[in-house]
């Protein structure tokens, strides 16, 4: 009998133990599970400096005025529009820096060629008849860019220095006029420098590739060309308007 008296015991105190033990794990609260860090990107470098290609279109507005100069003083004989339409590439190289969280300013030069070639002027006088043929097939900027970055999008204004090899050649097609005898060519050259300004955006593709497209309005003032022979002078004012797209590489360690 005492026996079974302690053996009773011993399972009730058992009985009771494991009820507490189970009670107070289920007292203790869940474990949170844990969340993987978020990794976030690194913002796009926009500093540095880069070399880069561009293809496009041009398009030439020049109004050209023709002048007598044989006595020394001008006299105006006609005057001429042309509007000319060209494509246009070329490349170009610059370097960046940022200014403040998200504001970039840089330096830029270019250099594009384009076949805007045409006859302005067709004269026909007592004299006979003479053509003047206008050629601009090289020509380039060197500017100020200033733009916001957002990440690896950048839109930018930009202004400057723009200049243009122009060519103009007068030929007497019929008749004489002062020493220029029919069919006799003279070429004058000159180099138009005026200004630049524009907008753009630039889209950072990859890490140091990003591709843009441009708009550009050069402005080259009037030039003038002479031509000893007829004794005559052309003044030709030129603008041009340039849309255009390109590719930049961005050098490491700049």
């Amino acid at each position: 009998m005492r026996c079974f008296l302690l053996a009773l015991g011993a399972a009730v105190t058992a009985a009771a133990v494991g009820g507490l033990t189970s009670a107070s794990a289920a007292d203790l609260p869940e474990a949170m599970p844990t969340k993987a860090p978020v990794m976030m990107a690194p913002a796009y470098d926009w500093s540095g400096f880069y070399i880069g290609v561009h293809v496009g279109g041009v398009w030439d507005h020049r109004t050209v005025t023709t002048n007598n100069i044989a006595t020394g003083v001008a006299v105006p004989l006609g005057t001429g529009t042309g509007n000319l339409g060209s494509v246009t590439g070329g490349a170009q190289a610059g370097f960046n820096f940022v200014l403040a969280p998200g504001w970039v300013a840089g330096l830029e030069a270019d250099v594009s060629g384009a076949g805007l070639d045409g006859t302005t002027i067709v004269t026909a006088t007592r004299f006979g008849t003479d053509q003047h043929h206008n050629e601009l097939d090289l020509y380039g900027t060197v500017r100020g860019r200033v733009g916001y970055a957002v990440n690896n999008v950048l839109l930018y204004g930009t202004g400057g220095l723009a200049w243009a090899d122009e060519k103009i050649t007068r030929t007497q097609v019929t008749g004489v006029f002062a020493n220029a005898v029919a069919p006799v060519s003279e070429t004058a050259t000159q180099t138009g420098v005026g200004w630049a300004a524009g907008a753009g955006v630039e889209w950072g593709f990859a890490r140091n590739w990003s591709a843009r497209a441009e708009y550009l309005h050069l402005d080259l003032g009037t030039q003038s060309f002479t031509f000893p022979l007829a004794m005559q002078r052309n003044d030709a004012k030129v603008n041009l308007d340039v849309v255009r797209a390109g590719v930049n590489y961005k050098f490491e360690g700049w």
